[in-house]
């Protein structure tokens, strides 16, 4: 496929002032029982890396801390906007910048510290140390189990921290984080960017293609497609509001895959009058 024949070829409108940004697990990897396990394809590594040579901006936007993000993704020449906004990682850095330090950072991590106790375990509930986000898990377990994260998220929210449900996950967060919106903010600004493609799936995605939304109707944006991964667990809003729905992750690495090709193939120049004919 051409790159002009392509749902993505928006980006060709003027690719130095164009951006792709992505979602992390259910858009470039399927949601796992355990996030550890998730695995992003080789393909989508490659095309990453790919798009990010035409492209004025390569981003993935993730819950996962920003250097585990990219030890996942694996392609260097784009940046990872980790912990939904709190810390990020552009190509050729070795160690995030982090947007929330001190003590609001340790609030989620002192709150799981004095509340954790044996029935969470025994619920299936598992942690995942997100530095100033800690995400419980229950993927696997049962209703009872979920009927007890939203005691947790009660309590949580009654020691003065955020709340944020995802597919089988609650993050306890510091309050007033803008998340994957802020990350978008942050990632366009002081830019002259006039395009994006934004994918995700989940609610915190919905945030992020909300704000990007809001940018284009102000005129802050030429263009803007939104792609969206079918589920039945994400937020029905963000199927509502996407221009394009896709059934899985890899429907969406197919169109990134076959855009990137699209770059690397160089038109066949036409014989020049008087020059040998092949046989």
């Amino acid at each position: 496929m051409a790159a002009s024949d392509s749902p993505l070829s928006v980006l060709l409108e003027d690719p130095s002032k164009s951006a792709l940004m992505s979602d992390v697990d259910g858009t470039l990897c399927r949601i796992v029982d355990r996030p550890d396990q998730a695995r992003v394809p080789v393909r989508a590594r490659e095309s990453l890396e790919t798009l990010a040579d035409h492209l004025a901006l390569v981003a993935c936007i993730t819950g996962r801390p920003s250097p585990v993000a990219r030890k996942m993704v694996g392609a260097e020449k784009i940046t990872y906007f980790g912990n939904h906004g709190l810390s990020f990682i552009k190509p050729g850095q070795e160690k995030p910048t982090v947007v929330i330090e001190g003590e609001e950072a340790e609030r989620a991590r002192k709150f799981v510290r004095d509340n954790d106790n044996p029935f969470w375990v025994t619920s299936k509930i598992r942690i995942e140390d997100k530095g100033p986000i800690q995400a419980l898990h229950w993927r696997g377990a049962g209703h009872r189990t979920e009927e007890m994260v939203r005691i947790i998220a009660d309590h949580a929210q009654s020691a003065g921290l955020a709340t944020h449900w995802g597919r089988k996950v609650l993050e306890l967060r510091p309050p007033g984080m803008e998340g994957k919106a802020g990350a978008v903010d942050e990632l366009l600004d002081g830019t002259d960017i006039e395009t994006v493609v934004f994918a995700g799936d989940d609610r915190t995605d919905f945030d992020a293609a909300a704000r990007l939304k809001k940018l284009a109707d102000e005129g802050k944006l030429k263009n803007l497609l939104l792609v969206a991964i079918d589920s039945d667990e994400g937020p029905p809003e963000l199927i509502e509001m996407a221009d394009l729905v896709v059934a899985e992750p890899e429907e969406w690495i197919d169109l990134i895959e076959d855009f990137a090709a699209g770059f690397s193939e160089a038109p066949v120049e036409a014989p020049q009058p008087g020059a040998p004919q092949p046989e």
